[in-house]
């Protein structure tokens, strides 16, 4: 399958893929569509909504989510910070704190460098 590539989704259809995950490709659709492996599933997704790379994915993903903290939830409106990496092998998320060189995954047990180059 890495063949093909690997591809992340844009924050555009970060609810459909994990946010920060890359997914291997399994098919082309053209120009303007891959599809990829997803938990046993292939999913169908625009160019315009992913970015590929050609090589396996060997370094965690930092994902930095801003939302806002509704007055209902307590909050005055505040933005609200949320921030976790994103294991290279089983696409687990996971929190740190500081700016680790390298994580161990809790749920695989692997331990690989994190990506600090692009934030997701």
């Amino acid at each position: 399958m890495a063949q093909l590539g690997w591809a992340r989704c844009t924050d555009r259809i970060a609810d459909t893929l994990r946010r920060g995950a890359w997914y291997p490709i399994v098919e082309t659709a053209g120009d303007d569509a891959v599809v990829v492996a997803v938990q046993n599933r292939r999913v169908r997704l625009s160019m315009h909504d992913v970015r590929v790379r050609q090589d396996e994915p060997r370094r965690w993903s930092i994902v930095v989510r801003t939302g806002v903290l509704r007055p209902t939830l307590g909050g005055q409106g505040r933005d609200l910070v949320t921030t976790y990496a994103v294991c290279p092998r089983c696409s687990e998320r996971q929190d740190f704190s500081g700016r680790p060189h390298q994580l161990e995954c809790e749920r695989c047990g692997a331990t690989s460098e994190v990506d600090w180059t692009e934030l997701c």
